[in-house]
């Protein structure tokens, strides 16, 4: 139910609406344009999806910073279920402020933005701590799998709301977003009162962010014990730079660059999810059967190519079926990487494995927008899309070098 709670505010505020309602109503329009938003600041002009291109990144660059020490301080003090209650309620509390936005506000919309999205993305280091503790090894792949395709079904429901807002009268988007803060806190209420609480590993001396970092140190100084989980995460930092740039620019680029309109975005997406829900499910199961790195490697191949036939998109129909594309592997991608690192990951440090594995997730993530941005701004938006082929290709190299541990069932975690 975590994934089917933030789900809607991954598509409304990351993906759908917030990027549309950011560019043509929070920002101003470039002197001399009437059509073309962005940032005037000295001599240097900033279009729109750089600047949507460098919020993303200052939001995951704070996410990569607190990750993993948020992580090791929950393996210290058996604190998971209580840093995700933090975390997904402060965020989704941002996102319901979201509310108050009026036109021009566009530094309130950022601020708000960066604050939620950051809750949004450490929550992660939390939840996802939960699913080797919850399912046996064989089984890791289509639970994983399971939890994404709720969240595509989740998130599709609250974007149809959301559509039927918008159409009505466009001056309800900033109720809209308001609402993925209310859907996000809702219902994620079920993990916050029935997902168990597991003990820590005791109190250490110092601090509590003292001891966070000095587990990390540790963690470091004994890294040739842990060689495949950190190949792995550099693999992860490559690849999910490409497949998260995809997914925050893509609609700054269609909005940017193909003109679409705000009805066609949420249409296309809404089509997106429920493709990716039945890719989702299909790959989980398929993970439990070959393995979650051959499902991996498949799933980037197409990733490669959906990115080069990208810079060919010149029609909002070309740019649908580009689409549908992306949603047969993007539950594929995400589900089988995170049973992945639950299988390389140590008992004794999931919470913070699994903050290095937001770190992968999301340090990496700065680069994309960034390189997206400087692209954009240097020889114009359409060429951004070249950011995410290097990471996407060294990304799948890496990633053949990482050796899969065998599922055993005998280590299947007890009943919570």
């Amino acid at each position: 139910m975590y994934d089917w709670a933030n789900s809607g505010f991954g598509l409304v505020v990351i993906t759908a609406v917030f990027p549309h309602y950011f560019i043509r109503s929070l920002l101003p329009l470039l002197p001399g344009s009437q059509t073309d938003h962005g940032l005037v600041l000295g001599s240097l002009v900033l279009p729109a999806s750089a600047v949507s291109g460098l919020m993303n990144s200052l939001s995951m660059f704070l996410m990569a910073v607190c990750a993993p020490v948020l992580g090791a301080i929950a393996d210290i003090r058996g604190w998971t279920r209580r840093l995700l209650i933090v975390s997904a309620t402060a965020g989704s509390v941002a996102a319901m402020l979201m509310t108050l936005l009026g036109p021009g506000q566009w530094l309130a919309g950022a601020l708000l933005f960066v604050v939620s999205n950051f809750c949004f993305g450490t929550s992660f280091t939390f939840y996802n701590a939960f699913l080797p503790r919850l399912a046996p090894p064989e089984k890791q792949g289509s639970l994983s799998g399971w939890g994404f395709a709720m969240g595509y079904i989740g998130g599709a429901l609250l974007l149809i709301i959301c559509l039927m807002m918008v159409r009505a009268d466009p001056a309800n988007t900033p109720l809209a977003l308001g609402l993925s803060g209310v859907w996000w806190l809702l219902f994620s209420l079920p993990a916050f009162f029935l997902l168990p609480e597991y003990p820590g590993e005791g109190r250490e001396r110092g601090s509590l962010l003292t001891a966070g970092f000095r587990r990390i140190g540790h963690t470091f100084r004994n890294i040739r014990q842990y060689r495949m989980l950190f190949l792995f995460l550099i693999a992860f930092l490559l690849y999910n730079d490409g497949v998260e740039t995809v997914i925050s620019m893509s609609p700054v680029f269609g909005t940017d660059v193909l003109k679409v309109s705000q009805e066609f975005l949420i249409i296309m997406i809404l089509v997106i999810q429920f493709v990716a829900f039945l890719g989702a499910v299909a790959f989980g199961y398929l993970a439990n059967r070959i393995g979650n790195k051959r499902v991996i490697e498949i799933t980037l191949a197409v990733w490669v190519v959906v990115a080069a036939l990208a810079f060919f998109v010149h029609t909002p129909t070309q740019f649908m079926w580009l689409g549908v594309m992306v949603g047969l592997v993007l539950g594929g991608v995400q589900a089988a990487s995170r049973s992945l690192m639950a299988l390389l990951a140590p008992p004794h440090m999931h919470n913070e494995a699994f903050g290095f594995f937001a770190i992968s997730g999301k340090f990496a993530s700065i680069m994309g927008p960034l390189m997206y941005a400087a692209l954009a701004t240097g020889m114009g938006p359409r060429w951004g899309i070249f950011s995410v082929l290097p990471f996407l290709v060294a990304g799948l190299v890496l990633l053949l070098l990482v050796r899969e541990p065998r599922p055993d069932s005998s280590s299947a975690p007890p009943a919570p």
